[in-house]
């Protein structure tokens, strides 16, 4: 992904551009994520909508491997929440969060 002459290799390097932006500018973190969604549509050849499914899902996943303050940052400005633990990710065991996993990988 190029954002403003930069280029973001790794889905890491952009959650945590939009990360810092989040924290920095609620309005351009907004213009970030549009572009990041778009970068999406031409990955993938899928629609608007799918991709911003796709981009809210990403960031509401990769949240989940921080504290609850990044959680609560990113879900508040991307409008996203874990897709699978939903909002609160930390009220989940770990014993639970192995399951779910193993019970996820058995139906693909």
């Amino acid at each position: 992904m190029i954002y403003k002459g930069k280029t973001y290799n790794t889905f890491g390097e952009v959650f945590n551009l939009g990360l810092k932006l989040a924290k920095e500018n609620n309005e351009e973190a907004q213009e970030f994520f549009k572009e990041y969604i778009k970068y999406i549509v031409t990955c993938n050849n899928c629609s608007i909508d799918e991709a911003t499914e796709i981009a809210q899902r990403n960031f509401g996943y990769f949240a989940g491997y921080y504290n609850q303050d990044v959680c609560d940052i990113i879900y508040k400005t991307y409008g996203t929440s874990h897709p699978i633990f939903g909002d609160k990710p930390f009220e989940v065991s770990p014993e639970k969060a192995y399951q779910t996993g193993l019970e996820i990988g058995k139906s693909l």
